[in-house]
């Protein structure tokens, strides 16, 4: 089986996660989950998330120590479940990323359609496969290079966040009265805000991804946790003030809405180009990181007899180049599909969180069974509660990762008889 190397410093894990975390979510769910609901109830959303997080943040970190290897999260299910299910869940996982690293993309294309005054109807998806190039492009490089470069986002994220809140906060008092008359009138609808919780929760998958990549890290047992827990609470302080500008936007009357819904706070002229190139520049950040990570998690699921062999050749600098190349191609036959069928990007967004939940629930039974103590029982109770919210809406889409399940496990028995046939 082939290994990868471990060249991943603290601090350019610190930034994968960051950038790998930040990115779609954070443009385009606010809007995503306004259209789908209402701003307060949006805003809700994003703080259940928040809330329901730290326990499976705890739990990826215990077991990214435990198992720091490429088969990530998978290995984590199989760990829950025995050998026999590794291939499905390895296959819920490629699904997954299959139908979400398409619609990640065509975020991407939608603010370069809006940084260039190109209409986002048409060049979305024309520009979602540049994206796709190019940050396939930088992971070929090599992940050195792709860490400088998020190290250099996380930076501009910061200051995009600074911007965004001299924007939009100083007219907070003129608004103040509209904002008590909404919160006086609210009524709780507990269907809306899992509907509001399950758009945003996409915003908080990348550390599942990472796992993918904790055998390449240096110093594991030191620097998985500090990147698990550093990343959340930073993201987590960026999410809050995000959601909160773009529902007081929403308050006021501004449309926050669509793929690319956060243009309406960055003003115009000058001031909207600079924050849209930032913005951009960020997304480019983020694919870099998901398309590292989803790569490795189709490696493993070669290695592991689920995929074809090939996706588990590593090049002369230990780079996983055939994966690499052949997601591209499969995430723009995706992308071209859903232009041509005119699918909306929110099921893609759907189909991709319900596969990561899956996999949550089985990691959350792998930690159970690592551990012993009261402390242990509580973190897996409050993390089944959380993950129960999440998964119990999903009615009909359930079908997809079962059945990518049922064929991984299918082709991993396969392919394990033919290895124990006798020769002759």
């Amino acid at each position: 089986m082939n290994k990868l190397k471990r060249n991943i410093s603290l601090s350019t894990g610190i930034a994968i996660a960051i950038s790998m975390v930040i990115g779609s979510g954070l443009f385009a769910l606010p809007g995503l989950s306004i259209e789908a609901t209402d701003p307060i109830t949006a805003f809700i959303g994003w703080l259940v998330v928040i809330l329901i997080m730290p326990p499976m943040i705890y739990i990826f970190s215990f077991l990214g120590r435990k198992f720091p290897l490429s088969g990530g999260v998978t290995l984590y299910a199989s760990h829950a479940f025995g050998k026999w299910s590794e291939g499905g869940f390895s296959l819920i996982i490629c699904g997954a990323l299959a139908v979400g690293m398409p619609a990640f993309f065509m975020v991407g294309g939608a603010y370069l359609a809006e940084l260039f005054y190109l209409n986002p109807e048409k060049w979305t998806i024309p520009l979602a496969i540049i994206l796709a190039i190019s940050s396939t492009f930088m992971n070929i490089i090599g992940i050195n290079k792709v860490g400088w470069i998020n190290k250099f986002v996380v930076v501009l994220i910061l200051l995009l966040l600074v911007i965004l809140i001299i924007l939009e906060f100083p007219s907070y008092n003129s608004s103040k009265i509209l904002i008590e008359k909404e919160l006086t009138e609210y009524q709780i609808n507990l269907g809306m805000i899992w509907l509001a919780a399950s758009i945003v929760f996409w915003a908080f998958q990348g550390w599942e991804n990472m796992s993918f990549g904790l055998e390449e890290f240096d110093n594991p047992d030191r620097s998985i946790p500090i990147v698990f827990w550093g990343s959340f609470s930073i993201i987590s302080i960026i999410y809050i003030v995000f959601a909160l500008v773009s529902t007081l936007a929403s308050l006021k009357g501004g449309s926050i809405t669509g793929l690319s819904g956060l243009t309406e706070l960055m003003g115009e002229g000058i001031s909207r180009q600079v924050i849209l190139t930032l913005t951009v520049l960020v997304l480019i950040a983020n694919a870099n990181s998901w398309v590292f990570g989803a790569s490795r998690a189709f490696f493993s699921a070669a290695n592991q007899g689920v995929m074809f062999k090939k996706l588990s050749n590593l090049s002369d600098r230990g780079l996983p180049i055939v994966s690499l190349i052949s997601t591209l191609v499969l995430y723009i036959l995706i992308m071209v599909s859903m232009w041509v069928m005119n699918i909306h990007a929110k099921y893609a967004f759907l189909l991709t969180t319900q596969g990561f939940i899956i996999l949550y629930g089985a990691s959350i039974i792998s930690f159970y069974k690592s551990t012993q103590g009261v402390p242990s029982i509580v973190i897996s109770i409050l993390a089944i509660a959380s993950w129960l919210f999440l998964m119990h809406g999903f009615g009909m889409l359930i079908i997809y990762p079962i059945s990518l399940f049922l064929v991984g496990i299918t082709i991993q028995a396969r392919t394990r008889a033919i290895m124990e046939r006798p020769e002759g």
